[in-house]
C-alpha cells in the first residue's frame, strides 16, 4: 500500500485543502502517515503570506528529502502559485501543483508515482503540470478556477468547510488575490448537501471558512448569499454548532447578527475581524475597505447581539511610513474597541504588490519590536477576558487532545481554551456544560463538569 504525508502551513482555507488531498489520497488506497520518513509521497501544502512563510517552505522541502531520499516531494498552495519557479528550481522537489491546478494533483501524482515504479531510471518531462508556465516573483494575472475540492473528511471534533475562495481585494500589502485567484463560491446546493453528510457522520462543529467568506454568493448573483446559508442552516431543527472563521468589518452587517441571534445555543459568538491598523491613514493607504469608526461601530453593534462574544483581529506592523504616531494610534484603538486577542503579521514587502513599490520602508528592527508590544498587548487582553469568565459556566466541545497531564482540552463557543479536570472523563466528541475554576499552564482554563 502506498503512504502519504501531507503538511500544511497557513490558514484555515490550507487546513481544508489539505483535509480534502488527504480524501483524495485515500480514496485512491493510500494511507495516511505521519511524517515524511514513512511516505511514499510527502505534500507540502504552502503559505506565502509573508517572506518567512516562503523560506520555512524551502526549508521543510529540503528535509522532506533529507529524512527520506525516497519520497517523491510535491509542493502546493500559495507559495507554489506565486513563485513556482523558485520550486521548480529546488532539486529537492519532484512535482509542483499551484494553487490553480490543485484539484488535478492528487491523480497527477498517483500516475507520476506509477510510472516512477515502471521506469524507474526516466526523469520527468516537467515538474508543473502540462501547459502550467512557472511564475516567477508573483509576475502574473488574477486567475479564475473551479472549486473542486469540496468533500473533506477531518480526524477533529469540528469540521472545516471552505465555501468560498479567492478574493478581488487588492489590498496594498497583500499578494493573495494573486495566489487564490478570483472570488468564487461553491454553490449553495453542494454547501447545503455537504453540511447534511457532516452532521450525518456525527460532526458536532462547522467552521464555514472561505479567503473572503463575505463575497460568498456574489459570483452567482446572490449579494445576501451568506446571509441567506446562514439563516437555511439555523432553520433545521438537528444543526450543529457554527463557527465563522473571519468576516471583513463591514460584512458583520446587522441582517447577518439578527440571523445568526436567532439561535444562540448553536452559533459560536466568537468573531474574527481583520482590522490591520487602527489609523486610518494607514488603513486608506492599505486600500482597506473601512476606517477605524467603522470598525469600532460594528464590533459595538456585535456586542449588542452577543455581548460575551470573544472578538479576535489581525494586525500588520511596520507598514511603509507608518509612524510611531500612528502605531501608538492602533495600539490605543485596540484597546478602546475592547478586541480580546491578536494575529500579528509583521509588514513583510510581497512581490508584485503595491505597498513593495512605496517609500519608506521600516528597519526590520523597528518592525520586530512594534510586533512584540502587539503580541504582549494579545496576552494581556486574552487573559483578561478569560478571567471574565472563571466562575461561570460555558458549553465546551472537547476534542481529540490531552496536556501534558492527560486532560481532555476543548473549546467553549466563544472559543475559550478549557481543560477537564483530571478526575474527569471526558470523550471526545462530547459538548458538556462547564464550571470554569481557574487557570492551569498559559492561559487555558481548568474546568468541573457541571452535574
Amino acid at each position: 500500500m502506498p503512504s502519504v504525508y501531507v503538511k500544511t502551513l497557513g490558514c484555515k482555507v490550507n487546513t481544508y485543502d489539505t483535509h480534502a488531498i488527504e480524501n483524495q489520497f485515500k480514496a485512491l488506497g493510500y494511507e495516511l502517515v505521519d511524517s515524511p520518513e514513512q511516505a511514499t509521497v510527502s505534500v507540502l501544502n504552502t503559505c506565502s503570506v509573508t517572506a518567512n512563510a516562503d523560506k520555512e517552505a524551502r526549508y521543510l522541502l529540503r528535509k522532506f528529502r533529507r529524512d527520506n531520499p525516497e519520497t517523491i516531494v510535491v509542493a502546493t498552495g500559495c507559495y507554489a502559485q506565486t513563485d513556482s519557479q523558485r520550486l521548480v528550481e529546488m532539486d529537492e522537489v519532484d512535482l509542483v501543483f499551484p494553487n490553480q491546478t490543485k484539484d488535478i494533483m492528487v491523480e497527477a501524482t498517483h500516475r507520476f508515482l506509477e510510472k516512477k515504479q515502471q521506469e524507474p531510471h526516466e526523469a520527468p518531462r516537467s515538474k508543473l503540470p502540462e501547459h502550467v508556465k512557472a511564475v516567477s516573483a508573483n509576475r502574473q494575472g488574477h486567475f479564475k478556477s473551479s472549486l473542486t475540492l469540496l468533500e473533506a473528511d477531518s480526524s477533529q471534533t469540528r469540521a472545516f468547510l471552505k465555501i468560498q475562495d479567492g478574493c478581488n481585494g487588492f489590498c496594498t500589502y497583500c499578494l493573495i488575490p494573486y495566489a487564490r485567484g478570483a472570488s468564487r463560491s461553491v454553490a449553495r446546493e453542494q454547501v447545503l448537501d455537504e453540511v447534511r453528510r457532516l452532521i450525518d457522520l456525527g460532526v458536532k462543529e462547522l467552521v464555514f471558512t472561505g479567503i473572503h467568506i463575505g463575497d460568498y454568493g456574489e459570483d452567482h448573483g446572490d449579494t445576501q448569499g451568506f446571509v441567506r446559508l446562514m439563516q437555511t442552516l439555523l432553520d433545521w431543527p438537528d444543526m450543529v454548532r457554527i463557527r465563522i472563521s473571519s468576516l471583513e468589518p463591514r460584512e458583520l452587517t446587522e441582517d447577518l447578527l439578527k440571523v445568526l441571534s436567532t439561535r444562540p445555543e448553536l452559533f459560536c459568538d466568537h468573531f474574527h475581524l481583520p482590522l490591520q491598523s487602527g489609523h486610518d491613514r494607514i488603513l486608506k493607504a492599505m486600500r482597506r475597505t473601512y476606517d477605524s469608526r467603522q470598525y469600532a461601530d460594528n464590533v459595538a453593534l456585535a456586542r449588542q447581539y452577543f455581548p460575551r462574544a470573544n472578538f479576535g483581529a489581525d494586525v500588520i506592523p511596520g507598514f511603509p511610513g507608518e509612524t510611531d504616531e500612528e502605531f501608538g494610534s492602533t495600539v490605543d484603538f485596540i484597546r478602546t474597541t475592547g478586541l480580546n486577542y491578536l494575529h500579528v503579521f509583521p509588514y513583510s514587502k510581497r512581490p508584485n504588490t503595491a505597498a513593495s513599490r512605496m517609500p519608506d520602508h521600516l528597519p526590520a528592527d523597528l518592525v520586530k519590536e512594534r510586533s512584540r508590544i502587539l503580541r504582549d498587548l494579545s496576552d494581556e487582553l486574552k487573559m483578561e477576558y478569560s478571567r471574565r469568565f472563571i466562575g461561570e459556566e460555558v458549553s465546551v466541545l472537547w476534542e481529540n487532545d490531552s496536556d501534558a497531564q492527560g486532560r481532555r482540552m476543548g473549546h467553549s463557543t466563544n472559543y475559550l481554551d478549557v481543560c477537564a479536570l483530571s478526575s474527569a472523563p471526558v470523550a471526545a466528541g462530547t459538548i458538556n456544560r462547564v464550571k470554569l475554576k481557574g487557570f492551569v499552564e498559559g492561559m487555558r482554563l481548568l474546568g468541573k463538569i457541571a452535574e
